[in-house]
């Protein structure tokens, strides 16, 4: 993606409220009173961006300015699962290693459920894009990362609905003996998410972690051996 100058006028701001007060002129005052007034306006959402948009998409900036700043850059989560996936996130990141999250989350006694693909999901971080995620946020546990409609496969239990997606990584293959299949699409490798399975997959390894955030959470790793 190519930056223009004005999404990099964004990153000029230090701050949140820097950024409301460049938008304030005399124009704007006349309208709409003190400056108080405006301010408190613009939080809204009104002819600006929240702070949440905010906040997201100077991220996903400073991320595509510079593919080597990493979103959990600097942080240090306290949470095992976090510990782990801030870890890969440079490997995913770089097509060398490809990681397939399950999750159990369970929030107002709903579950939701699904299985993620990381590297797709780190990208999914632009304001405007449905279903986008605060990384920052999410590593250092502000916010809870949990699967979406945009996501492999998401299963919500008190509403029955399921979504199943094939994303840039993988496509979703059934099979009636092994049940769900993950095809990873740079090296046509299969996965198998079965918990009880022999073998997870060529050069994939299967990892189930310990949080206090989520009723359940199982890593699959896969090394991706790209057919140039």
């Amino acid at each position: 993606m190519k930056l223009t100058e004005q999404d990099l006028h964004l990153l000029e701001f230090a701050s949140y409220d820097d950024y409301l007060n460049s938008l304030i002129d005399g124009k704007s005052l006349q309208y709409f009173g003190n400056r108080e007034n405006l301010i408190s306006l613009y939080r809204t959402g009104y002819r600006a961006l929240t702070k949440e948009a905010f906040d997201a998409q100077r991220t996903f900036l400073e991320v595509t300015k510079d593919p080597n700043t990493l979103f959990s850059r600097h942080i240090t989560p306290k949470d095992r699962f976090l510990q782990e996936i801030a870890k890969r996130e440079r490997p995913n990141r770089l097509g060398l290693l490809s990681t397939i999250i399950y999750m159990r989350y369970v929030k107002k006694a709903t579950e939701i459920s699904g299985y993620i693909d990381y590297e797709e999901a780190l990208r999914r971080v632009h304001q405007d894009q449905q279903y986008s995620n605060d990384w920052r946020a999410i590593f250092a546990e502000e916010r809870v990362l949990y699967p979406t409609p945009a996501d492999l496969l998401y299963y919500n239990a008190k509403t029955g609905r399921s979504m199943r997606n094939n994303t840039r990584n993988y496509q979703i293959l059934c099979d009636p003996a092994r049940g769900i299949i993950f095809r990873n699409m740079y090296d046509r490798k299969d996965i198998y998410p079965d918990p009880v399975a022999r073998s997870y997959g060529t050069n994939t390894s299967r990892i189930e972690l310990a949080s206090d955030l989520y009723e359940q959470v199982v890593l699959y790793d896969h090394v991706v051996r790209k057919n140039y």
